[in-house]
């Protein structure tokens, strides 16, 4: 992204004071929103085309399964970007049983895609995430209901993750005081390297130590949530709905504004009921 690009979203955010229960008043939209797409069912028939024709490649077993992991994942990371139908997402759920059974060491690999599309895309309920942080303090996602939260799964040999450090300052600068939480899920070389990182770096949040498990780069929590490239992220709403995943930069910043600023008219009106 371009510099000039985030200095406008930036001061765009700073200094806008219209709520958005007066822009949906009067039909307006507000210039920060985003919207994850719906699928088309031909999208979600081109998709299917495509993995089935990486899956189909003839190679060796260990050659496959390779090439079988990576596909598998990253067509679960598309499915994660807009919205599925129940319909579709039945669709895609009975494509992959159907690959789990192709192959006797298929059903492994279909497992974790699986449960992206079942329960970590758009629109899902986001599962709880219990733990303790960085500092040993018990450590809850659900305690942050009626908050918008930014989960963000990182590690401290993560270059990426660390050019994302501007956008993250800059949301706990500026929502402190709002409904607003940034949460992370660190894995790396120790939860001592971990926590050195997050008390000199540029951003200080509350994270959740995912130790690796033996042999693997990342741990169970990451696990769960089938993450195996870094950053990954997800932008949850008041609800503990997930609404966005994996955005960066100016993207992130926009989301994280309007659904901050529904968060806060729903409070006022919640407040005005009783």
């Amino acid at each position: 992204m371009r510099v000039i690009g985030v200095l406008g979203v930036v001061l765009a955010l700073a200094g806008v004071t219209m709520s958005a229960q007066s822009f949906q008043a009067f039909g307006l939209r507000s210039p920060a929103e985003l919207v994850a797409p719906a699928f088309g069912d031909d999208e979600i028939a081109r998709l299917i085309g495509t993995l089935d024709r990486l899956l189909a490649v003839e190679s060796t077993a260990e050659a496959w399964r390779d090439t079988a992991s990576d596909a598998l994942r990253q067509f679960a990371r598309r499915l994660q970007t807009g919205r599925l139908s129940s319909l579709q997402e039945g669709t895609v759920l009975a494509h992959l049983d159907q690959i789990g059974r192709s192959r006797p060491d298929a059903t492994t690999l279909v497992a974790g895609p699986r449960r992206m599309i079942s329960a970590l895309t758009v629109g899902k309920t986001a599962p709880d995430i219990t733990g303790a942080d960085l500092d040993g303090r018990p450590l809850k996602l659900g305690d942050f209901r009626d908050k918008v939260v930014v989960l963000v799964f990182s590690a401290d040999w993560c270059a990426i993750c660390k050019t994302q450090a501007p956008y993250e300052r800059f949301l706990l600068e500026r929502y402190d005081k709002w409904p607003f939480a940034l949460l992370g899920v660190e894995t790396g070389s120790s939860r001592e390297a971990a926590r050195l990182a997050q008390s000199t770096g540029a951003v200080a949040h509350r994270s959740w130590w995912d130790a690796p498990v033996s042999g693997e780069t990342s741990g169970p929590i990451a696990a769960s949530w089938n993450v195996t490239g870094w950053p990954a992220s997800y932008v949850i709403d008041g609800d503990g709905v997930i609404r966005f995943v994996d955005l960066r930069d100016e993207d992130l910043l926009k989301a994280v504004r309007q659904l901050v600023d529904a968060q806060v008219d729903r409070d006022a009106r919640a407040k005005r009921a009783r």
